[in-house]
């Protein structure tokens, strides 16, 4: 064994040490102060099912049955080009939807990845065009997880070369159908289990809102680690990769989510504002501020190492953030290149919440960040 591996050995190992001392110290909540503070965490599992994920999951079940709805008319116009304007508005508007929920990747959404089987981007135009070639394919398999979902979508309804076969009169014209068919159905498929396990008394909704506590698996747990992991992904995903940050500066405009449709200035608002909305304890419909992440982290009394009430900060930086993504010129896939200091300035800003969110915060609340990101913040 070289010395290196000898050196990686053992720092797993000391790393693993440290994981069972944490875990053990989290395991009773009880023995963790924090549990201690007058803030009622039942009320805000409550709090979250009926004022933001069965809400948001409602409105996202609308959104993906309208866009069902609005294909099967351009369908039955016989391929109108006025009808083509009415399903990309209700794609646009499925899209900025699945925004409000992409963060709750918890229990149902987890088990089946959600965000991957319905956002993996970007797109593989040309497995697309294989696929609608072989005049079919397996869109259950993980080899066409970039051929599928929301972001298929977006290049064949917008591309100028897809949109076109679709719309035209050759032979070919029916695959290009075929395929939307395939895509919406899949779609369709893998959002009705997490659906009704929300929706319907007895299912998963009844196990999170009993799951109290902070340990590894809560409620709480599951929610916080989402949140971060949703919020990195704005950061790393969304812009990061686009703009060069993770391939020493080289750019890749094409990688960025709804390129086709120029909606990515667009996701990137919305994605902010639902996660800064769900920190905050605002609800779904923004008419109420209730129990929420902030107001646990202001009854906590954490602070950050200047001595700032920690949930102030948090909340001061996801404003900063958003307003500094507000000045990017979209589209985004332009603006890496042509607006760099824009560009740069938003990643920036989304990053300095990344440890007040991703370690302060759930420091303060006892609770493990349980998810891999191999980013480094």
């Amino acid at each position: 064994m070289s010395r290196f591996s000898e050196l990686f050995q053992m720092s797993k190992l000391a790393t693993i040490a440290g994981l069972l001392v944490f875990l053990s110290s989290c395991s009773k909540d009880d023995s963790n102060q924090n549990g201690k503070v007058d803030f009622d965490r039942d009320a805000m599992l409550e709090y979250w099912i009926d004022q933001n994920i069965v809400p948001a999951y409602q409105n996202f079940d609308q959104q993906l049955t309208h866009l069902q709805s609005t294909w099967a008319s351009l369908t039955q116009a016989q391929f109108d080009p006025v009808e083509l304007e009415a399903l990309r508005n209700s794609f646009k508007g499925c899209y900025l939807a699945f925004q409000q929920i992409k963060a709750f990747e918890i229990g149902p959404a987890a088990d089946i990845s959600l965000r991957a089987q319905l956002n993996t981007y970007p797109a593989d135009t040309a497995l697309i065009r294989q696929n609608i070639a072989s005049g079919g394919a397996n869109l259950q398999s993980a080899s066409n997880l970039t051929a599928k979902g929301l972001p298929a979508l977006d290049y064949l309804l917008f591309s100028t070369s897809a949109s076109a076969e679709l719309m035209g009169k050759a032979s070919q014209s029916q695959y290009y159908r075929n395929y939307v068919d395939a895509v919406l159905s899949d779609m369709a498929n893998q959002w009705q289990t997490i659906y009704t396990a929300w929706i319907n008394p007895g299912t998963y909704k009844s196990t999170f809102r009993g799951s109290t506590g902070n340990s590894a698996g809560s409620a709480l747990s599951q929610m916080v680690n989402a949140l971060n992991k949703d919020y990195e992904l704005i950061k790393n995903a969304k812009i990061g990769f686009p703009a060069g940050k993770k391939t020493l500066g080289k750019t890749y405009p094409f990688a960025c989510e709804g390129y086709f449709s120029q909606m990515s200035e667009e996701l990137i608002i919305a994605n902010l504002e639902a996660t800064h909305n769900l920190y905050r304890g605002i609800s779904f419909d923004g008419t109420r501020q209730g129990p929420g992440l902030m107001a646990y982290t202001e009854a906590l009394g954490a602070t950050t190492y200047n001595g700032e009430p920690l949930y102030e900060a948090i909340d001061q930086q996801f404003s900063l953030a958003l307003e500094a993504v507000e000045k990017i010129p979209a589209p985004l896939s332009l603006a890496v290149d042509q607006y760099k200091n824009e560009v740069d300035a938003a990643y920036l800003e989304i990053q300095k919440n990344v440890i007040l969110l991703k370690t302060d915060m759930p420091s303060a609340m006892g609770v493990l960040i349980t998810y891999q990101d191999n980013d480094g913040d």
